[in-house]
């Protein structure tokens, strides 16, 4: 991780050179001793350096990311998310599993400006096999962007993949499979909604009194609007758009709320 940030690398490094200069002036100073000694000495202090600097570039790198993802969590300021993040999964390992992980927080970026089919792209390439945390990530994260742009035909694929993760990860880790089902209650109701099929209102609702993020709140809030809208239910319909316009900042949801028109 600590080479996809700029600052991270920088500290790294410079600990490194300064770990190097001391081993080094250690060496000039202990030349009178046995050659052992300045050895040894030099080399514990080249390993001090470099754990030091792996463990400050690590937390620095932590801290950066943080820092980036709050501009889209937080501000939900999707294009001032895309313009420091774009660049960053392609400075690490291509398809390792830090590089899969920053590449679905970009694609997320992308999904959430409402430009799809740059997100489907970076979720489309490969990850690690047999991570099926990230297998069901990348399911979930697919299916919301297809149905988004309304492929209805892809994003019910999609959607079948996303359970085949969650049956798979039941007796393996139940945990994963229990938030993996949290996303997948929306993805089917989004889909049913879509495809002219009845919406779960209860669930959704549930399932937005329990979002942890946002962007989860909003994507619930879009599809009990699209219900609404169905149903021609103009109260629930006002509801939910008054709360995508208002909480929505400068994501795809408050553009789509500010363009619909009340039944």
């Amino acid at each position: 991780m600590i080479r996809a940030f700029r600052r991270s690398r920088i500290v790294c490094e410079a600990i490194m050179a300064v770990s190097v200069v001391i081993a080094a002036a250690i060496w000039f100073r202990d030349r009178a001793y046995p050659v052992f000694v300045p050895v040894i000495a030099s080399i514990l202090m080249l390993g001090i350096g470099y754990f030091s600097a792996r463990v400050a570039g690590n937390l620095l790198a932590n801290m950066e990311n943080t820092r980036y993802l709050g501009y889209l969590h937080m501000e939900l300021d999707p294009e001032k998310f895309l313009a420091c993040y774009a660049d960053i999964p392609g400075r690490l390992k291509p398809s390792s599993q830090a590089e899969a992980i920053y590449r679905s927080y970009l694609a997320d970026g992308y999904a959430a400006a409402g430009k799809y089919e740059q997100a489907l792209e970076l979720l489309d390439r490969p990850i690690p096999a047999g991570n099926l945390a990230l297998k069901g990530l990348y399911a979930a994260n697919r299916c919301g962007c297809l149905l988004e742009a309304g492929d209805t035909a892809r994003g019910g694929e999609a959607l079948e993949e996303l359970r085949s993760v969650i049956d798979a990860a039941r007796l393996e880790k139940p945990e994963l499979a229990k938030n993996l089902s949290q996303t997948l209650t929306l993805r089917r109701q989004h889909y049913n909604c879509l495809t002219g099929r009845s919406v779960d209102r209860e669930a959704l609702t549930d399932a937005f009194d329990h979002a942890q993020y946002n962007i989860r709140r909003l994507e619930i809030a879009k599809v009990l609007a699209m219900d609404a809208r169905n149903r021609a239910d103009r109260e629930m319909a006002k509801k939910q758009l008054q709360y995508l316009r208002k909480n929505g900042g400068k994501t795809c949801f408050k553009r789509w709320a500010d363009a619909q028109q009340l039944p």
